[in-house]
């Protein structure tokens, strides 16, 4: 529309930028004192990266692209959510990306549905996104079409933590390397990868530490050795520069999990996953008394809400938290009366 009278007598002016409306009047000014006010608000624009005379069309597929790039410079595993992005792209086709809707995003949401978990579709959802939010960030597209669209409700069951009596009976039924890999899921607290990529160098017996290298964030994490994972590691053979090698092979295991499904069965105790030694660890380190902050550090969660979730308190914390309380109590009741 440009330069308009309205019809109060003010000029002002009304144009589009990005789907969004741009309109002003003002009192008292002449259509060409308008008309140049018009030309600063669009050069403005200009400077924020936007071109009046011409705007390149970006597709999906260059979104992409950027987001791949951004990751190897950021990401320690850059290519842990390929099939999202792979999934994602199949879906809504090589689209412009001003064409893309969140209606198109739902589709995906639809698609996953009773295929994963919500809490799975979720996390899908956040690297979609972020390839959405890196192109705004890049002026390659002016709205994300994911802003309106909700993460999808998750109902979170019990935790699931393993009692000491159910480790008794898991270890009992394994094998002496099974073992050592349990008992050092439970005494560090360590995520898969970090414990089976363990290696004889980042063992300090005498010291009575280890390094875990392999981790989530790409930082080494050194942790105390308790007495009882010290005396495991140490009847471990050294079968090559890994601690937990397979003896037929002689390379390292990259994955336990179906072993210890198994295991689990064998042991007659409730269904438990491998990660959850890692939420049990959590919660005996919070039954004895170790602060949320120091179960975060050890366990090494980027957010202190993540660590919450795997701990609790038990009733006999509770009761004596309101022991002490009682305590204090009649302790000035008894000053008072002195």
């Amino acid at each position: 529309m440009g330069v308009f009278k309205h019809k109060n007598g003010y000029y002002g002016y009304n144009f589009m930028y990005k789907g969004k409306r741009h309109s002003r009047t003002f009192k008292g000014l002449s259509k060409d004192e308008v008309t140049q006010l018009e030309i600063v608000h669009k050069a403005g624009l200009v400077k924020d990266g936007y071109d009046i005379t011409h705007k390149k069309d970006y597709h999906l597929d260059e979104l992409i692209a950027d987001y791949k790039e951004y990751r190897k410079a950021h990401y320690t595993r850059p290519n842990e959510f390929d099939y999202v992005i792979d999934k994602f792209y199949k879906l809504i086709g090589n689209k412009n990306v001003e064409q893309i809707t969140s209606s198109d995003v739902e589709r995906y949401i639809t698609s996953r549905l009773n295929q994963v978990k919500n809490s799975s579709i979720n996390r899908e959802l956040d690297i979609i996104r972020r390839i959405f939010s890196l192109g705004v960030d890049n002026k390659k597209l002016s709205v994300n079409p994911c802003s309106t669209v909700k993460d999808l409700r998750i109902e979170n069951p019990p935790e699931r933590y393993l009692t000491k009596e159910e480790e008794k009976l898991l270890l009992k039924v394994c094998n002496q390397t099974m073992q050592a890999i349990i008992i050092t899921a439970l005494h560090t607290g360590g995520r898969q990868n970090e414990i089976l990529s363990l290696k004889w160098e980042d063992i300090f017996f005498n010291e009575n530490y280890l390094i875990l290298r392999n981790t989530k964030n790409g930082k080494p994490r050194k942790l105390p050795m308790t007495t009882t994972l010290k005396n495991v590691l140490a009847k471990q053979k050294r079968l090559s520069e890994y601690v937990f090698t397979s003896p037929e092979t002689g390379t390292r295991y990259k994955d336990v999990k179906t072993t210890f499904k198994r295991a689990v069965e064998r042991a007659g105790i409730p269904y438990i996953t491998f990660h959850k030694l890692r939420h049990t660890t959590a919660s005996r380190l919070n039954e004895a008394g170790v602060d949320i902050i120091t179960i975060q550090e050890i366990l090494d969660h980027a957010d202190v809400k993540t660590t919450l979730r795997y701990t609790h308190n038990s009733n006999a914390s509770i009761k004596n938290a309101f022991n002490s309380l009682d305590k204090y109590g009649t302790e000035r009741i008894e000053r008072k009366n002195k």
